[in-house]
């Protein structure tokens, strides 16, 4: 029996299964070493700017669906397409948002744009900082099985940095998994199935599970790849990411009080259903592609 997975946007979707990677050997010569040291020399170089990243704008606290203060998330984006709100990003560098590939798969890239530093997103009053997307870089996504869902958007301008709009930090370890960690997933989604999307930004605290956990939830095994990454309660379900909140950012803090981008706002079934957590696109299996695409921008330090 198939049954009807919600990817947390406009649309659910049947999907199946099957992907393979082959992988090839290389030779390399003394001429390529050369140039791939002076490639890692340049991808973890200094920040160009004095800023640092993953700073919140208050303290940490227990949330469950709860309203957010405002501006506590300031590199949290709104992709606008046309007219319409359509998925949520997360400004990692002065040039460059994260958000997920399914956000933008079959769109017109040219009629995205992107806000920030907004709280009430309802609000007429106040006018958000508004750039124009350029470029769009995604991985090779596939809706059969929802693999790679991460993709880059170039803006129109750097950003300027201010209490409202700063970036996150990307993860410093690519082996670490975050399991039983605390993380945090903000958005504008809706609040429930079948309910509207939220004015006011809202934001909830989960727990991050294991590979083994969540393939052990009531989702098929097989569906749940190394590129994945569950949060939330599978036991009694009462936090949860929804509809609207694609593409928007899972957040961990490190020891030094400062947040990380660990995941990306995917699909799940449904929203809040028990047995099935929230499945989110595990940042740390594309930090060189993120970085070998934005070599063009300046990061923050993390510290």
């Amino acid at each position: 029996m198939r049954k009807m997975w919600c990817i947390f946007v406009f649309f659910c979707l049947t999907a199946t299964l099957g992907s393979a990677f082959p992988q090839e050997s290389l030779t390399v010569s003394e001429d390529a070493f050369m140039n791939t040291r002076a490639m890692f020399q340049k991808r973890y170089a200094p920040a160009c700017s004095s800023c640092i990243c993953g700073e919140r704008n208050e303290e940490p606290r227990i949330v469950g669906g709860t309203l957010a203060s405002m501006n506590a998330f300031p590199w949290l984006a709104r992709l606008i397409y046309h007219n319409s709100f359509g998925c949520g990003a997360s400004l990692i560098n002065d040039r460059y948002v994260v958000s997920a590939a399914h956000c933008i798969k079959g769109f017109m890239w040219f009629m995205f744009r992107v806000t920030f530093g907004e709280h009430d997103r309802c609000d007429r009053s106040q006018r958000p900082f508004t750039r124009y997307v350029t470029k769009v870089i995604a991985q090779d996504f596939s809706l059969n099985d929802l693999t790679d869902d991460i993709a880059l958007l170039k803006i129109s301008s750097p950003v300027t940095y201010s209490h409202a709009v700063r970036p996150v930090c990307l993860p410093k370890n690519p082996e670490r998994t975050y399991e039983n960690t605390k993380s945090v997933v903000a958005g504008w989604g809706a609040t429930g199935e079948n309910k509207n999307w939220s004015c006011i930004l809202l934001e909830a605290e989960l727990p991050v599970l294991s590979h083994e956990q969540c393939q052990n939830t009531k989702y098929n095994a097989s569906r749940i790849k190394e590129t994945m990454l569950c949060a939330g309660f599978p036991e009694t379900a009462h936090k949860d990411a929804c509809t609207g909140d694609s593409g928007g950012p899972l957040v961990s803090e490190t020891p030094d009080h400062v947040y990380e981008l660990i995941g990306i706002v995917s699909w799940g079934y449904g929203c809040a259903r028990v047995g099935y957590p929230g499945v989110y696109t595990r940042v740390t299996k594309y930090l060189g592609w993120i970085q070998d695409n934005t070599d063009d921008a300046c990061y923050c330090r993390d510290e």
